[in-house]
């Protein structure tokens, strides 16, 4: 570890050198430019008064002496360019003894470190080990602490069991007789209960009886004085209720208005289903009985005619017919005797019966 950080460090170190290398000859270049403008507008220039004044012996001296300043100039860059690559070596080699005596003294450290913090952790481990000697200890007096409570709860365990079984026999024995005296006391108050039930029963049947007594009494005197409407009206109401009775019987309920199954009735008005006259006005029907659909207002009643095609038999209201004379029967007797008196008995009565046709 050590030689590979020495390593990165050099490494670090010339790549610094060569940085700041590269910055100091662009400086360099840039003077060299400087110089190279001066000196070419100095010699323009002294060309230039040259020309107008001096001849072309001088222009050569001239140039002689520009040659060897240039290379005066070249001779002294050359110089400064070796002192500064020399002053640039020693500064690295100063620079990498520099940083090598950090990391050596950045590793002198570490080893310290790495030290101590191995003592230290020596120090946790036995301080570590003292703790969990005690714990061990404590964990030893906790458990013996928690059997002695333990068998401790055992023993009072049993104690109440003891003392929970022997209120659960007294409690039992207390229900008992508790018990026992509610049964005596329910049956006393069932009894006196009974007897008042008895008693009232017995007041109720009197005063039924002495009811029912004083009503047929009054009945019998009514009806010493009933008028003959009356009469009539009670026949009336008792066919009703006998006519109701046999209806409930047959149908399961009464037929609207008081008809009865097998009465010829009349329609009073046109009936008609949804604009169209179906039953003419005074058609002749028989009740058949209650409606299905609506029994309480509605009765099923057969005609002898509809005006338009469909079942003559129509559920209507029962204020919509009435009750009339049922039609005449034919008598066969009647029929034959008819058939006797307008059949003609000879050519002569046929010739009277034609001309009384005639007439």
């Amino acid at each position: 570890p050590r030689s590979r950080a020495s390593a990165m460090s050099d490494d670090d170190s010339e790549v610094l050198i060569t940085k700041e290398k590269k910055a100091k000859d662009k400086k360099k270049e840039k003077k060299m430019k400087g110089k190279k403008r001066k000196s070419s507008s100095s010699s323009s220039s002294s060309s230039s008064s040259s020309s107008s004044s001096s001849s072309s012996s001088s222009s050569d001296k001239k140039k002689k002496k520009d040659k060897k300043d240039k290379k005066n100039k070249k001779d002294k860059k050359e110089k400064e360019k070796k002192s500064k690559k020399e002053k640039k070596e020693e500064k690295r080699a100063k620079q990498l003894e520099k940083q090598a005596k950090k990391q050596e003294k950045k590793e002198k450290k570490r080893l310290k470190m790495e030290a101590e913090r191995q003592k230290q952790l020596e120090e946790e481990a036995r301080m570590k080990a003292q703790l969990e000697a005690i714990e061990m200890e404590k964990q030893k007096e906790r458990e013996a602490k928690e059997e002695k409570k333990r068998k401790e709860r055992e023993k009072m365990a049993a104690i109440k069991a003891e003392l929970d079984q022997a209120e659960k026999k007294r409690a039992a024995q207390e229900a008992e007789r508790e018990k026992q005296r509610a049964e005596a006391w329910v049956a006393r108050m069932n009894a006196e209960a009974d007897a008042k039930a008895e008693e009232k029963q017995k007041k109720e049947e009197e005063e039924v009886a002495k009811k029912k007594a004083a009503e047929e009494a009054a009945a019998e005197r009514k009806k010493l004085f009933r008028t003959k409407s009356q009469v009539m009206a009670e026949e009336e109401e008792q066919r009703r209720q006998e006519r109701a009775r046999r209806q409930e019987e047959e149908f399961g309920c009464a037929i609207a208005g008081g008809f009865e199954k097998g009465d010829y009735v009349i329609a009073q008005n046109n009936m008609s289903v949804q604009g169209e006259i179906i039953v003419k006005k005074g058609t002749r029907g028989v009740v058949r009985g209650p409606s299905e659909t609506d029994p309480q207002n509605r009765v099923s009643v057969a005609f002898d005619k509809r005006e338009k095609a469909g079942y003559a038999q129509i559920n209507v209201v029962h204020f919509e017919i009435k009750v009339t004379d049922a039609p005449l029967q034919k008598d066969p007797n009647v029929s034959e005797l008819i058939e006797k008196i307008m059949t003609p008995r000879d050519a002569r009565s046929k010739q009277v019966v034609n001309e009384l046709e005639e007439d």
